[in-house]
């Protein structure tokens, strides 16, 4: 059976890991002069390896190699990466979110590792724990037991009650670089047969947005059957519009040349993009716009890498508060009223021919 691509590569060694060296260097560190706490939180938005890591530092402490852990070739480690170790629970928190669930977890820990040396809990989505389980939690969490580590893995850690989070180690995830995701995909393309343009590569790696998970699956589904990549191959699969189109729609208004804002829309459309989708993702492109023109730290506000927030960041200098307000309201207004036209590609056009005025 055909396995998906974030599941084939997924890391088995901490050196395999990309983009997140910092935790990395962290957690070896811990390993190497045994001073790993009992509790960690892993935060971050999605597919940046919150749950991998987990599972590396359940290997490194089960790990029985006498050199680098983990080694991700003895049985322990085998058994982790295949989900049959006994001693490596994982629980999802979205779906086993009660004080029921929680008390199971508290009578299971007071037994010690059947055959490692460290029993560990990965809690999944802990943010979604209810508040009563969240206080069942915290009892153990204060007197956990030896030999029990307990990883949180969230991306909400805003959530968690303050009681948790100062109890636990936390350790934050960043996105990783578009270039590093890049490199990554060219590997994996590589060894698995097929020729990706560079270029096909780079779109792939922009619309992941640091999240590596995200740009597995936009790459699994690109290589599908075909032994080269294109970037027409990419926007076609994708089925979106790049950021670098809404970039020139954008521009096209700015300059007051209706006539290129209706061509580039042409353009976007006849690669069978729907206009009521590009009319809610434009706005979603002023918004970032917005935020990118008057935030100290847009990073930490919009769902965008750098390398995307840098591209954005000449355009957001043309427009004013008054232009986005104007360019928000009449698109929403459009978004609005295409919900019920039998040709929401004429009310788009409209909206345009009137922003350009």
């Amino acid at each position: 059976m055909y396995q998906a691509l974030y599941r084939s590569f997924r890391p088995e060694t901490f050196d395999t890991l990309i983009g997140q060296e910092h935790i990395v260097k962290i957690l070896k560190s811990q390993i190497e002069s045994g001073s790993v706490g009992h509790a960690y939180i892993f935060c971050g938005t999605r597919g940046t390896g919150k749950t991998t890591t987990a599972r590396l530092l359940a290997k490194a402490l089960n790990c029985t190699s006498e050199k680098g852990r983990p080694c991700g070739e003895c049985e322990a480690c085998k058994a982790i990466a295949a989900g049959n170790f006994i001693d490596v629970i994982e629980m999802d928190a979205a779906s086993n979110n009660g004080v029921d669930d929680i008390r199971s977890l508290r009578d299971e820990v007071n037994f010690p590792p059947v055959v490692g040396r460290t029993k560990v809990y990965i809690i999944d989505e802990a943010h979604m724990l209810s508040g009563a389980a969240a206080n069942a939690f915290l009892k153990t969490l204060e007197e956990p037991p030896a030999n029990t580590v307990f990883i949180l893995a969230t991306t909400e850690p805003n959530k968690l009650p303050a009681t948790i989070l100062s109890r636990c180690i936390r350790l934050d995830f960043k996105r990783v670089p578009e270039a590093v995701l890049k490199e990554r995909f060219a590997a994996i393309c590589k060894e698995i047969g097929v020729e990706a343009a560079d270029d096909a590569l780079s779109l792939i790696a922009s619309n992941a947005d640091g999240s590596v998970r995200d740009g597995l699956s936009l790459l699994d589904r690109c290589v599908s059957g075909t032994k080269k990549l294109t970037r027409d191959d990419v926007l076609f699969l994708l089925g979106v519009a790049s950021i670098e189109s809404f970039i020139d729609l954008t521009d096209a208004v700015l300059d007051h040349n209706a006539s290129k804002a209706l061509s580039v829309l042409s353009n976007i459309l006849s690669e069978g993009k729907e206009a009521l989708q590009i009319t809610r993702d434009w706005v979603e492109h002023f918004r970032n716009l917005m935020i990118i023109r008057y935030s100290d730290s847009p990073e930490k506000v919009l769902n965008l890498s750098l390398e995307n927030i840098e591209r954005l960041k000449a355009q957001s200098q043309r427009i004013d508060v008054e232009g986005l307000s104007k360019c928000i309201t009449k698109l929403s207004s459009t978004i609005n009223e295409a919900r019920w036209a039998p040709k929401p590609r004429i009310l788009l056009e409209l909206a345009i021919i009137e922003l350009c005025q």
